[in-house]
């Protein structure tokens, strides 16, 4: 007990620090990009004099010096006040909300499947090493691996979009459509714009799923112990799901816990692609118009979200093996 709690210390404590420098990195890498947010807000008339941009300056907090944006910044931060945005004049917290739910939606209903059908590939191929399922699913995973994933997107769009039209190009839902309150008809109408999109996630991310689970349960297949299970008479269903799958799942919690991270950071190529409007298309069109605002409160969102994450999985590694136990 007494290791584990200073295990849990120690993992907390380098949590802690690498919160700090993402907070110090975060500020000051949004105020070295190139280009005055403020001018971009500014209509290109020339009737408009320097008085009038530096009182817009003023009035988003970038007219006084850095240290001190950085001390408003981090009480800002710690009272979850993001301000607002240089763009779209609403607070930023109640954009980046409205980006999330879809995002949640989206990248969730991914990560799901891509976990479920990614472990089942590679448990299925590992257990039949070098047959016809082992082959076709390792050709299946690593060429869908290896295809650019907004070429991907691209193909779906122009497949089941444009030259057999059943899914929409692109979008959440239908023009004019809210999330909520929700009803049977929204609900299709929600999974017909879901289905390409979460299509090129899972197809495209199934492969480090299936690729892992196999290798990790063929050398667990190899171990000692599972000779000793077979040699009691156990069935090769029992051998798999009682002693070989449980052992092999400890490298998958790692990956688990990171792509459960970044469900909150959004999938950045395809809701691109497919306009459909989650975190990662905010921070995009975030990063054209110079909306820092927007930009550090979803970077820091990504960020914190990852450093629990992987908190969350050294801590499960040395609870389910006390083997990576550091005293």
């Amino acid at each position: 007990m007494k290791s584990l709690r200073r295990v849990f210390l120690r993992r907390l404590l380098n949590a802690l620090v690498t919160l700090m420098l993402v907070l110090i990195l975060n500020f000051y890498l949004f105020r070295v990009m190139p280009g005055d947010p403020v001018r971009l807000l500014i209509p290109q008339d020339p009737s408009i004099g320097p008085e009038f941009i530096e009182r817009q300056r003023e009035a988003f907090g970038l007219g006084k010096p850095l240290l001190e944006q950085f001390f408003i910044y981090l009480w800002n931060t710690a009272h979850l006040d993001f301000g607002l945005s240089y763009y779209y004049r609403t607070p930023v917290w109640d954009y980046i909300w409205d980006s999330l739910q879809w995002t949640l939606i989206l990248v969730g209903t991914s990560s799901v499947l891509m976990i479920v059908i990614g472990m089942t590939m590679g448990i299925i191929s590992a257990w039949r090493r070098g047959g016809l399922f082992d082959t076709g699913s390792l050709a299946f995973s690593l060429f869908f691996y290896a295809m650019p994933t907004f070429w991907f997107a691209m193909m779906l769009i122009v497949i089941f979009s444009q030259q057999i039209p059943i899914f929409p190009a692109g979008g959440q839902l239908s023009i004019g459509e809210t999330l909520w309150p929700m009803d049977g008809d929204k609900m299709l109408d929600l999974l017909e714009h879901l289905i390409l999109p979460a299509t090129s996630l899972t197809i495209g991310s199934i492969a480090a799923f299936s690729l892992i689970m196999r290798g990790s349960l063929i050398d667990v297949m190899t171990e000692e112990y599972i000779t000793t299970a077979r040699a009691k008479g156990l069935s090769e269903y029992k051998v798999l799901k009682d002693h070989a799958v449980p052992n092999a799942m400890l490298p998958m919690v790692t990956l688990i816990a990171m792509d459960l991270a970044f469900v909150v950071g959004g999938a950045f190529q395809t809701e691109q692609v497919f306009s459909y409007k989650g975190i990662g298309w905010a921070t995009i069109q975030a990063t054209y118009k110079r909306d820092y605002p927007v930009l550090q409160a979803a970077f820091l969102l990504i960020a914190v979200t990852v450093i629990i994450a992987n908190l969350i999985a050294d801590l499960l590694l040395v609870k389910l093996d006390p083997r990576v136990r550091m005293d």
